[in-house]
């Protein structure tokens, strides 16, 4: 009987901790994980640009089990991106084009990075709202990208945490 409340204990405190948020720093990026969502699952490719030149891309995927997502995707060039505005504006068309959905706001950023937040809705039979920050650091274009399932969950405090915490490193 007391192993068994020790095993139910223990579960319990790593139910707790699991739903802790998470702060995640790297070369890249720095942001806060909102409590529920899993660790980052990292994965890296390398395709090669309109130019023939090596694009390095890395995605983190993290996931709620309320169907939230989040997704941060560094695409690292050959060399210092000259046009940024054509950068994010290609980047937003091919976006909208592979998840089939319709734009609902584009905002630019002010800052020393050139930046662009994106609100956009999927078109498909199961709707997601999704919200997308790029930035353009150098040689380097960086998305935060959040998945909802409503438009209350695109709104709501673990969408705000996420943007609020997204840091980019120099």
């Amino acid at each position: 009987m007391k192993k068994a409340i020790l095993a139910v204990l223990l579960l319990v405190a790593a139910a707790v901790n699991a739903q802790e948020p998470s702060r995640v720093e790297n070369e890249f990026f720095s942001l806060t994980l909102p409590a529920g969502f899993t660790a980052f699952a990292s994965q890296q490719q390398t395709v090669k640009g309109a130019d023939g030149a090596d694009i390095a891309t890395t995605n983190w995927v993290s996931k709620a089990p309320t169907g939230e997502a989040a997704v941060v995707t560094v695409s690292k060039m050959s060399g210092k991106i000259l046009d940024p505005e054509k950068l994010m504006a290609s980047t937003r068309d091919s976006l909208l084009k592979s998840l089939n959905a319709k734009l609902e706001n584009e905002q630019k950023i002010e800052g020393a990075m050139p930046a662009t937040v994106l609100t956009f809705k999927s078109e498909s039979a199961s709707p997601a709202f999704l919200t997308s920050r790029l930035v353009v650091n150098n040689d380097k274009l960086v998305q935060l990208l959040y998945v909802g399932r409503s438009e209350e969950q695109r709104s709501g405090a673990a969408a705000t945490q996420l943007f609020e915490s997204f840091k980019i490193v120099e």
